[in-house]
């Protein structure tokens, strides 16, 4: 007689080898080539139940092949709800129906599941939105720069054509005063500020807009193009720089903010009387901001009688307000009541107050309106399923300014193109433009050629990515139990998940992938494979090779341990991202995962032919990594079979309640240990000889037997094991 263990390492020894040799036997390779052609044609649960090919294959590849003439309990089964606790896959012990429920999409009402079809996964809105607002800042900032530059220069300027000839001087301040620099001719321009407004004739005035006026009055240039003194006052440069901040939407950005202040601490104690004070609108933006109160929407009237209120006097203007914040504005400054400055317009703690409120306050307008946009923005894009229905919703300005565009610079034909480009295609428009910021909007949509939305491209499924955080979380530390405090490697798994998790919905092809080497150490640590020295040549092949092709690279027995890492991403063989179909009864990893488990299966049933106790060890070879607990042996006829053999416990313990079984399990066995390969050979050598010795004639002894023997007594029985009394520690 063969011993158990010795037929087991005729399949284990070489275990990816083996299962390459039972995968091209004839019946199961075409089992699996008729199960691939046609699984994913399936509609409905009822026609999956209907095909014996399809059904009975996958029923075998999850140990089930027992329960096929079971249809309607099967059903029961793939059209539980897994997200429900009480639905009646959750209410069964015994683990093999919830792995077969979880290897398909089936819906509760019997159909498959289908895949969103959106412009738009959260992913992609999030990058759009982030775009939005640091468009916000980045337009504050090089307002800054250019608000820095042109008080630097601004002075030196001696005449008209010397600020002509400086385009960047000149488009500030035409800017500033609310005028197109690529709108208007230079001509237009000289003659502006060459005009005298004193003349209802000059050109200025005759232009029927105040900008020109505005604009001509902000220079001190003679008809000639000289200089009457210098270019600008003091006076008239603060005021450019603040309408430049207005007039580029930046009046709220920290630069805005900063020089605000700056020069309200410089400027207000010059003010001599109220209505210097509200002639200067650099200084009434930052003290009704301060109280909360909008500058472009106060009267002046109103303000002027506010702030000349006698506070005093109940009945004054301020204190007859329903509104406080005026009361607070008036008790800021010290007016009297015909306007003019009682001793210092602003103590020291009443200027120090103002400028406290304006630092803290100055934005809340702004974060209101930019939250406001980003919640019509996400509103809009939610229900949109066309490229067209997206140009003709609010969501159209807000990509503009997302990307760094507006109306002027972008048409909604250019746009259109750019959403329908797929930007993994070189000679898609997108690509051909060579402008980064399309290449960036077709990337964040999803869209087809047609303008239709469509399922996004994802390196990997939502399934998939929670696969990997918890594989990863496991092997660094597990999960923080509740009221516990996380230990440091918790943390840092925590914040590694976080990135993970955050940044791998922005990845469109591998070669991206493997340069973010954070991305790629840890998905090497979930699988396992840190230790493997992995180049980024063998990442590629191995995330590039398709886990369906019985001769791709990661089907070849000495890659075998790598398939797990595969499967985990969205890859095409090109290393482009795949689409995920609108409706698919199994996903890529799943398909892969029932072949190769009906390969396993039918290898355990084969050595189960030459002996159970073949079929039990190579069982619990395969169950053995993702067994964490004695409670998962328990719910597991086989492995529980399998350990009571192992450890020497009697059948018997099955009365006992479960968790003193458990008890009775973890005494014997470590459980950590089924994760050391050396430490599980030697459990399953212990369990074969064991198991020979419990089922084999003694007058057939097997040599592995024979090693439990000791010096026998002159009528040749076996020494005799109380698993009690002599516990087999593994």
């Amino acid at each position: 007689m063969i011993s158990t263990y010795l037929l087991y390492q005729t399949y284990a020894a070489d275990l990816p080898k083996t299962l390459a040799r039972i995968g091209s036997e004839t019946d199961v390779s075409n089992a699996a080539k008729y199960y691939q052609a046609n699984i994913d044609k399936v509609t409905s649960v009822d026609q999956f139940l209907n095909d014996p090919k399809l059904f009975s294959y996958a029923m075998n590849a999850y140990g089930l092949s027992d329960m096929t003439y079971a249809k309607a309990f099967m059903k029961k089964v793939l059209t539980s709800d897994l997200t429900d606790s009480s639905s009646f896959v959750n209410k069964l012990t015994d683990p093999r129906f919830l792995a077969f429920a979880q290897a398909f999409q089936f819906s509760t009402d019997g159909t498959v599941a289908s895949q969103a079809v959106i412009a738009q996964n959260s992913t992609e809105e999030d990058d759009t939105v982030d775009l939005y607002t640091q468009t916000q800042v980045n337009k504050g900032t090089a307002a800054s720069d250019e608000a820095t530059y042109y008080q630097a220069n601004i002075g030196n300027i001696t005449s008209v054509d010397q600020l002509m000839s400086n385009s960047r001087l000149l488009n500030y301040a035409v800017s500033a005063y609310g005028l197109d620099p690529n709108m208007v001719s230079k001509a237009t321009i000289r003659a502006v500020l060459t005009s005298d407004v004193s003349d209802p004739n000059s050109v200025a005035n005759t232009l029927n807009n105040s900008a020109y006026v505005a604009l001509a009055k902000a220079f001190n240039f003679n008809t000639d193009g000289s200089v009457n003194g210098t270019a600008q006052s003091s006076a008239n440069i603060a005021t450019t720089v603040y309408q430049y901040f207005n007039a580029t939407g930046t009046s709220s950005s920290p630069a805005a903010a900063a020089y605000k202040t700056q020069y309200y601490k410089a400027t207000i104690s010059s003010v001599g009387s109220v209505d210097d004070f509200l002639a200067n609108n650099a200084l009434v933006d930052v003290a009704l901001t301060a109280f909360g109160l909008n500058p472009n929407l106060e009267s002046r009237t109103l303000l002027r009688q506010v702030l000349t209120s006698d506070l005093s006097d109940p009945n004054s203007v301020a204190n007859q307000q329903t509104n406080a914040a005026y009361k607070k504005l008036a008790a800021a400054f010290n007016f009297n009541t015909d306007g003019s400055i009682n001793g210092t317009i602003e103590s020291t703690d009443q200027l120090n107050s103002v400028v406290n409120l304006y630092s803290s306050d100055y934005d809340a307008a702004l974060q209101t309106s930019n939250d406001n946009a980003i919640s019509a923005y996400k509103d809009a894009v939610s229900g949109v399923t066309t490229v067209s229905d997206l140009l003709n919703s609010t969501a159209y300005n807000f990509i503009l300014s997302a990307y760094g565009f507006d109306s002027d610079t972008m048409s909604k034909y250019t746009l259109t193109k750019i959403l329908e480009s797929d930007p993994s295609d070189p000679h898609s428009f997108a690509n051909q433009s060579h402008n980064a910021a399309y290449l960036q909007i077709a990337s964040d949509f999803n869209f087809d050629a047609n303008g239709n939305a469509k399922t996004a491209n994802l390196a990997q499924t939502n399934t998939n990515l929670s696969a990997t955080v918890k594989l990863y979380t496991a092997n660094n530390g597990g999960s923080v139990a509740s009221g516990a405090t996380a230990t440091q490697q918790q943390t840092l798994a925590q914040t590694e998940s976080t990135y993970y998790a955050s940044t791998i919905g922005t990845i469109t092809n591998v070669d991206d992938f493997l340069k973010d080497q954070r991305l790629v150490n840890y998905a090497l640590s979930a699988y396992g494979l840190t230790g493997d020295n992995l180049t980024t040549t063998d990442l590629r092949k191995i995330l590039t090779s398709d886990p369906l092709d019985p001769t791709s690279f990661i089907n070849q027995p000495a890659n075998a341990k790598y398939k797990a890492l595969d499967v985990a991403f969205n890859f095409g063989t090109d290393g482009k991202t795949l689409d995920v179909p609108t409706s698919q009864v199994q996903d890529r990893s799943q398909l892969s995962a029932t072949m190769d488990n009906y390969v396993e299966q039918t290898m355990e049933t084969e050595a189960g032919d030459q002996g159970t106790g073949v079929q039990l060890a190579l069982y619990f070879l395969k169950k053995a990594p993702s067994i964490t607990s004695a409670y998962q042996i328990l719910a597991d006829k086989a492995l529980l079979q399998f350990a009571q053999t192992a450890l020497g416990l009697s059948s018997m313990m099955s009365q006992a309640d479960i968790d003193t079984q458990a008890a009775m399990i973890t005494k014997k066995l470590n459980i950590a240990d089924l994760q050391d390969p050396k430490k599980l050979n030697k459990l399953i050598a212990q369990f074969s000889a064991l198991y020979d010795v419990n089922n084999s004639d003694l007058s057939q002894t097997s040599p592995v037997v024979q090693i439990l023997q000791g010096n026998s007594s002159s009528s040749g029985g076996i020494i005799t094991i109380d698993p009690i009394t002599t516990p087999l520690n593994v």
